[in-house]
């Protein structure tokens, strides 16, 4: 850890690295980042679960319970959403970390994560996972995310496979994902602009007017546990095919099963 670094990037090991393919043509690229559980002043899972609350309310209106005076149940109905179900812990921890990766080391701002349509603490919503702008642009450049996770490790003895399950779904989701979608993802940016630069709001809401040319642009994030990371798997996310056109980022956490179930408990006691 250097002097001054904070947040996500303090757990960050050698930045974001991109993946060559031993002179196989790519068709995309690849970055690879590795996170340790561990830096000089905090853990993951301690940072994770400060930041996990803010993808299932947002700030304004937790603060709004706040300011009025309510303070456990301020706290309370910031976690009412959190999931009890181990799979939906894993699902929801994968998309909260590539949300928190996409802002504070892509420098992307976070619109809206779907985490936040949820309607029960075990649910899932259909739509793209997280729905990025990039600060600054004008017309507004927005940047629809997948995200697919995994939770094996080395210690479970068998070939992980992740080139047959997360990262050949990350290639069925995006295929899957029509105009239809588009439209419902664009229609909810109006509810969910706090926080924006004005000028950034000014460029958002002028790229949502009717017959209006966009900026559309489509990201995949893979969350593994870095034991389980090879590079003959990996290649399938540089080379595959796709209909759409898009950027894979590699997110690698050492001993990741356990930090999300120890993110996870953090929160739950405090409920």
């Amino acid at each position: 850890m250097k002097v001054g670094e904070s947040g996500l990037q303090q757990f960050l090991h050698a930045g974001r690295v991109e993946f060559s393919f031993n002179g196989r043509e790519a068709t995309r690229a690849v970055y690879n980042a590795e996170f340790v559980r561990e830096s000089e002043v905090s853990t993951l899972e301690a940072y994770m679960a400060d930041r996990v609350p803010y993808f299932y309310k947002s700030p304004d209106e937790i603060a709004e319970l706040f300011r009025s005076g309510y303070f456990l149940s301020a706290v309370a109905d910031a976690l009412r959403k959190l999931p009890i179900a181990e799979s939906f812990r894993e699902s929801h921890f994968g998309e909260i970390l590539a949300g928190v990766y996409g802002e504070e080391i892509l420098g992307l701002k976070l619109l809206y994560s779907k985490l936040r349509l949820l309607t029960a603490e075990n649910a899932n919503a259909n739509k793209m996972d997280l729905l990025f702008f990039t600060p600054g642009t004008d017309p507004a450049e927005f940047l629809f995310a997948e995200v697919k996770s995994s939770m094996k490790t080395a210690a479970d003895g068998l070939p992980p496979g992740h080139d047959d399950s997360c990262f050949a779904s990350l290639f069925t989701s995006l295929n899957g994902y029509r105009e239809s979608d588009l439209d419902f993802d664009l229609a909810l940016i109006e509810e969910r602009m706090e926080g924006l630069e004005p000028a950034d709001a000014k460029a958002i809401r002028r790229a949502l007017l009717p017959h209006t040319l966009r900026q559309i642009k489509y990201a995949g994030f893979c969350v593994i546990d870095a034991s389980t990371s090879d590079p003959d798997e990996v290649s399938v996310l540089g080379t595959r095919a796709n209909e759409k056109q898009f950027e894979v980022d590699l997110l690698c956490v050492a001993e990741l099963p356990d930090v999300v179930a120890s993110t996870f408990d953090k929160l739950q006691m405090g409920q």
